[in-house]
């Protein structure tokens, strides 16, 4: 094919420059808006060219050295290529732009992008393995960009130091096991006081699987646990126990939450603990105030908002999030917060919290958003609804329905830089009910 020359006009959140070429976009990764570059075509669609950048022909001021070796490689950073605060400011331009054009709604004030670390922030992540016969090695890793293969990687920018510098060490461990090729994955998370591992296995491990097991255990202070089949059968190496739970706290309302190793927690702990203040801040909450949360989880916002107001009750689907969100209200002695075990994607209009009066929601959705629970919140007509969506088109999708149809006006939206580096974005939008 033959190579072309082009100006990059637009960018994707997941790292692609967009041209224009004969009124048909082509979408060239690795670009920045403003660029001169040199591309070969890769595959033509119907509404749009993927293409392959050969050359930057006139860098962007914004572009930066990545400082991963495996950035062009490794799928699991689109952004590298940069600078942070230029990525900031994109994600949050594309959030409004996306709120406008699907959810015809504007935004009266646009708060500033909250940001902290940039590097080495992730402590919550899932490393796929695969051990390649002709490497004779195990690879412990993200996948390729665009390729179900996993890259060949030694250590990891973006991951905490737990566990970004231990992915060459994973890597000659798994290597040596005699099921070296039946441990498709392993789920980490860093806590403040311990680091765990879950490894899947879809074979036992021998006596000496399990020796190698507990030495790297002990040299790295890893707590490390096996997963046979279902979340359900996550068990610690040898049936050890711990001391004490996983934990990470919350200055706000000086809150701990325990956690287990498979749980659902924020990737990036500084941004966690600002999200919640900001939330708290913006919501000008009393101590009369009564505040829904839902999709709650572990009650990371629920408990520390429980220290400020007269009552709170989380809502959450998964019945063990929910068992421990409670176990973390009793530790903390957080009195106002209750919890409650709910499909929130199939909601009966009838129960007992869609009957009471909230003064304030806080909706934290998967990127599915929450549709459903939009629809049934003219029940309880809250004053104000804090969205915390890390989908900007499910958000938009949303917004519109709370604007246009429930009478909300949307007062203040704010990215926040979770995940840096990559096309990942959690943004925060705050509804006000308008007045009749």
């Amino acid at each position: 094919m033959p190579n072309n020359e082009t100006t990059i006009i637009d960018l994707l959140l997941d790292g692609r420059g967009v041209a224009d070429q004969e009124g048909k976009k082509v979408f060239i990764p690795f670009t920045i808006p403003g660029e001169r570059v040199l591309y070969q075509p890769r595959k033509k669609k119907k509404k749009f060219d993927e293409a392959r950048l050969l050359e930057i022909l006139e860098p962007a001021v914004e572009r930066v050295p990545a400082k991963c070796e495996y950035f062009t490689v490794c799928g699991g950073c689109t952004s590298q290529h940069i600078e942070t605060k230029a990525q900031l400011a994109f994600k949050q331009a594309s959030v409004i732009e996306t709120i406008r054009r699907i959810g015809r709604v504007e935004v009266q004030h646009i708060a500033p992008p909250m940001s902290d670390k940039v590097w080495r922030y992730r402590r919550r992540a899932r490393l796929a393995v695969k051990y390649v016969e002709k490497k004779g090695r195990a690879l412990v890793g993200f996948r390729e960009k665009d390729a179900p293969y996993v890259a060949d990687m030694l250590s990891c920018e973006v991951l905490h130091p737990n566990i970004g510098e231990l992915i060459s060490p994973l890597s000659d461990l798994i290597s040596a096991f005699s099921i070296r090729d039946k441990v498709p994955q392993i789920e980490c998370s860093v806590a403040e006081n311990a680091t765990s591992m879950v490894f899947r296995v879809l074979a036992p491990p021998s006596d000496g699987d399990l020796e190698s097991l507990a030495s790297f255990s002990k040299q790295y202070d890893i707590r490390i646990y096996l997963q046979t089949k279902g979340l359900d059968t996550v068990k610690p190496l040898n049936d050890r126990e711990f001391d004490e739970h996983m934990y990470f706290t919350m200055p706000s309302g000086n809150i701990r939450l325990e956690f287990s190793p498979v749980d659902f927690i924020q990737v990036h702990h500084e941004i966690n603990q600002r999200m919640v203040q900001q939330a708290i801040d913006w919501l000008e909450l009393s101590s009369q105030d009564c505040v829904l949360d839902l999709f709650c989880g572990l009650g990371n916002f629920t408990l520390p908002i429980s220290t400020i107001v007269k009552k709170a009750l989380g809502i959450e689907g998964d019945g063990n999030l929910v068992e421990r969100a409670r176990h973390n209200a009793m530790i903390n002695g957080c009195t106002q917060a209750h919890f409650e075990t709910v499909d929130l994607f199939a909601l009966d209009e009838n129960c007992d919290w869609l009957q009471q009066r909230w003064d304030a929601v806080i909706i934290d959705p998967p990127r599915a958003g929450a549709r459903e629970v939009i629809f049934t919140l003219h029940q309880v007509a809250p004053e104000k609804i804090l969205y915390v969506s890390c989908h900007p088109g499910t958000l938009a999708r949303d917004a519109e329905v709370l604007v246009h149809e429930l009478g909300y006006q949307c007062a203040r939206v704010g990215v926040m830089d979770m995940f840096p580096h990559t096309g990942h974005v959690e943004t925060m939008a705050l509804f006000i009910k308008r007045k009749p």
